[in-house]
């Protein structure tokens, strides 16, 4: 087997660029247009792309088709089958490359021609619904067709070059299939683009190398190859490395979405050529705006476009209402894929439709049920609706109360207290209803629709039955996340409900989903009130205006994307059903919230979430140095038990900016609903030595401190009481950092509560033997090197513990081995 030979030229054009991003490709090519006669192309992720995110992935539905099913054929299969088919024709040929037919035969080896023959054919047909031409490139052919440049095709490839002109017929447009005068593939020639499948193209043509450009995706087969023999060559970059990371999050997410993706069906990627052409070098607005919101509100829009068609064909009227201030940015996508305004925005916050609701002692019950355990009886009390000398009294009492939330309960269900929340209430819904009616019209009869993220539905739920009874008014639902739910009667539908995904997936992204809720924000307060106008009243609560400007290229960038996946895929011509673009939403979803990429993380750590519901508290979506103090003292398990002072609303932030394998765990014990313990999470343990202390008299054991993070351990020591404790850390360590140590109630400790119950134990330590090189640094000069605390006078009666937080430096046995 003989490969044609051409003398290689290294000599280069410095003034030509050799990689691009698609969205320069043309540009770059006019560099060249002059000076070549032929333009050979790559053919997949260069002319054709498929919609999955990987080229494997055609094989999970390849599967399921039935003359696979039958076989029971399988992805690993077809994958292993591969595989074979290339080590035995390098035995057997010589050669490196195999054909489909080759591959068939390799796992099915009894099989005839025509048996094999089928299996090929049906897997071309699957190959025909994944594949689909690239835009830039379809543009890039027909410009060097004008300019009168020959056009060929060069893959590395297992298909022949009569089975790749099929696949090329059935996704290109006549006029650019047209134009390609041949297909080289490295099956038939027995030759990789690095072995010397280009020889074969300057036999055929007989032309100089520099008279030909090829331009491909891979650095090596389609840039480094061609150059050597004096091909000019230009490497179609795909994506930078900050959003190539981004999309290598996609199946991890996924896989814990649904575990039957790339198990039993593909993982499709709808975008990944649409990002490819739009984007080179990207910045966290567009990591964030473009690729991470603009897939989700895109499918969002359709999906709401869509199902108001369905209610406007089954005779309805629907006023579309998006429920400010979470459904401004749909409210926005929906008008950029309709291409016109589809509804009103109306502020309606979840403060304005409890205080409208309260028409009855259940509606009260059902309110304090989900809400007295939290004792913010203050906040309460306003939700109710209650006069402010009426909150007083009840705080008053609830002070002195030893058992709050039972107390709150009975001083809500007098009969005084009821009637001024209904009074209160029923006026609250007369100014809600005038709103309605200065704003979108509202009158008798008709039917609303409210758009919003979810995920309850609790303004539909609260509202649709008193504006039934009192105004014979309809409200349906629809939105992005719908959980199930027996208290909604009326029409409700979700892009992402019970009927797409596992609930503990919903949970899982309802959960954390104030970091997605704020990016959808509009810029204006919460609403609390209407006047007798029915204008909106807002809170006194402001989120800084540099969040704002942070915010809004976020945002342009989301509708951006939407306007450009409208116009690719109807350029690509390819089919994309609803189900792919509501799984590329929920993967788009679920990867922002746990697996962001750094550039994502430091853009928006300075990002607040205020919390509304009448309450003037503002939040930080997460912390980064908070998170991983928090992760070196408690570990991850007990990271979110924060009382409200310290909280943070996105801790899955804090775990993936401190570690993959964190985010993993994490992930898998909100999906699956593992129950860890603390000592389930590492085997390590370090043995140290306690000694008690109380006049002449000592007792000494063995605690043992487990592994929180980054090399640091907890150490818990009972305090008892008019004792000191010693830590023989000498014993163990010649080097010891020390990251802190606290007091805490035992009753505390690791609960909600425990910030507010701890206290900065380091003026109560003393060193025997141990010396402070700063920055939390001790040497211990000798086994004997004691952490001695001394508890403090004015203990009370409750029961203490000492947590001690360090991390081993230098140990004293690896010293000794010195």
């Amino acid at each position: 087997m003989n490969t044609p030979t051409h003398a290689a030229s290294h000599s280069t054009d410095t003034q030509k660029k050799t990689s691009t991003h698609a969205a320069d490709l043309l540009t770059i090519f006019n560099q060249y247009a002059d000076h070549i006669k032929i333009l050979s192309l790559d053919c997949f992720d260069t002319l054709l792309w498929r919609k999955t995110a990987e080229p494997s992935d055609v094989f999970y539905n390849l599967c399921q088709r039935p003359a696979f099913k039958e076989l029971k054929m399988t992805t690993a299969m077809r994958i292993s089958g591969e595989l074979y088919a290339y080590q035995m024709n390098r035995v057997k040929k010589g050669t490196t490359q195999a054909k489909l037919d080759d591959i068939y035969k390799a796992i099915f080896p009894n099989f005839n021609n025509e048996q094999i023959q089928v299996l090929i054919e049906e897997e071309l047909k699957a190959e025909m619904e994944i594949c689909f031409a690239f835009p830039p490139i379809i543009e890039l052919i027909r410009e060097a067709y004008n300019r009168g440049i020959k056009i060929i095709i060069v893959s590395d490839t297992y298909l022949e070059e009569k089975q790749l002109h099929r696949l090329l017929e059935n996704s290109l447009p006549h006029d650019v299939m047209s134009a390609i005068l041949k297909i080289f593939c490295s099956s038939e020639k027995e030759f990789s683009k690095g072995e010397g499948l280009f020889n074969f193209v300057l036999h055929e043509y007989e032309v100089s190398p520099k008279s030909i450009l090829h331009i491909g995706d891979n650095p090596f087969a389609d840039h480094d190859a061609p150059s050597y023999l004096g091909i000019n060559a230009i490497h179609l970059i795909h994506h930078d490395e900050n959003l190539t990371e981004l999309m290598r999050m996609h199946p991890i997410y996924a896989s814990f979405m649904d575990p039957e993706i790339r198990t039993s069906r593909a993982l499709f990627s709808p975008y990944r050529s649409l990002f490819a052409s739009q984007l080179g070098q990207t910045t966290p607005e567009n990591l964030i705006g473009y690729v991470s919101l603009g897939p989700i509100l895109y499918a969002f829009a359709k999906f709401v476009y869509d199902e108001v068609e369905k209610l406007r064909q089954a005779g309805k009227k629907p006023k579309i209402l998006f429920l400010m201030r979470d459904a401004y940015l749909p409210s926005l996508a929906c008008e950029a894929f309709a291409e016109k305004p589809l509804g009103n925005q109306i502020r309606i916050s979840r403060f304005a439709t409890f205080a409208a609701s309260f028409r009855c002692k259940t509606d009260i019950d059902h309110y304090l049920a989900k809400s007295v355990q939290s004792l913010r009886f203050k906040d309460m009390c306003n939700q109710l609706l209650l006069p402010e000398l009426t909150t007083t009294q009840i705080l008053e009492q609830i002070s002195r109360s030893n058992n709050k939330p039972a107390d709150f309960i009975k001083m809500i269900n007098q009969e005084n207290v009821q009637q001024i929340i209904f009074k209160q209430s029923a006026s609250y819904r007369e100014r809600l209803k005038k709103h309605l009616e200065k704003t979108i019209g509202l009158k008798r009869g008709d039917t609303l629709v409210f758009v919003d993220l979810g995920y309850m539905g609790t303004a539909q739920i609260k509202l649709a039955p008193v504006f039934k009874e009192e105004m014979d008014v309809d409200i349906a639902g629809i939105y992005l996340i719908a959980l199930h739910t027996h208290e909604c009667n009326s029409y409700r539908k979700g892009l992402f409900d019970h009927s797409a995904y596992n609930e503990k997936t919903l949970i899982m992204l309802v959960t954390y989903i104030a970091l997605f809720e704020k990016l959808c924000n509009s810029n204006e307060k919460s609403v609390v009130d209407y006047d007798n106008n029915g204008d909106a009243i807002y809170s006194e609560i402001d989120i800084s205006n540099v969040q704002q400007n942070k915010l809004e290229p976020i945002q342009a960038a989301c509708l951006r994307f939407i306007r450009d996946a409208k116009n690719f895929i109807n350029q690509s011509k390819f089919t994309v059903n609803n189900e792919i673009l509501r799984d590329a939403a929920a993967i788009s979803l679920g990867r922002l919230i746990f697996l962001p990429t750094r550039p994502e993380t430091e853009y928006l750590q300075t990002f607040q979430f205020d919390v509304g519901l009448g309450t003037k508290e503002i939040l930080p979506l997460f912390d980064l140095n908070k998170g991983l103090t928090s992760l070196r003292r408690r570990g991850w398990l007990y990271s979110t038990k924060e009382n409200i002072k310290n909280m943070r609303i996105n801790y899955p932030a804090e775990w993936r900016a401190a570690s993959l394998e964190l985010s993993l765990a994490f992930m898998a014990q909100q999906r699956f609903g593992f129950k860890f313990a603390l000592n389930d999470l590492s085997q390590r343990r370090e043995n140290i030595e306690i000694i008690i202390m109380q006049d002449k008299q000592t007792s000494v054991f063995t605690l043992d401190a487990t592994p929180t993070h980054d090399g640091y351990f907890s150490l818990l020591i009972p305090i008892p009481q008019d004792h000191q404790i010693g830590l023989h850390l000498g014993l163990n360590y010649q080097w010891i950092e020390i990251e802190s140590a606290q007091q805490i109630r035992l009753d505390y400790l690791f609960s909600h509560k425990e910030f507010e119950h701890s206290v900065d134990a380091s003026p109560f330590l003393k060193g025997h033997q141990m010396q402070n090189r700063g920055g939390g640094l001790f040497e211990c000069h000798s086994n004997a090197g004691l952490l001695i605390y001394h508890s403090p006078q004015n203990l009370d009666d409750e029961k203490y513990v000492l947590r001690l937080t360090f991390r081993p430096i230098v140990r004293r046995s690896e010293v000794a081995q010195i």
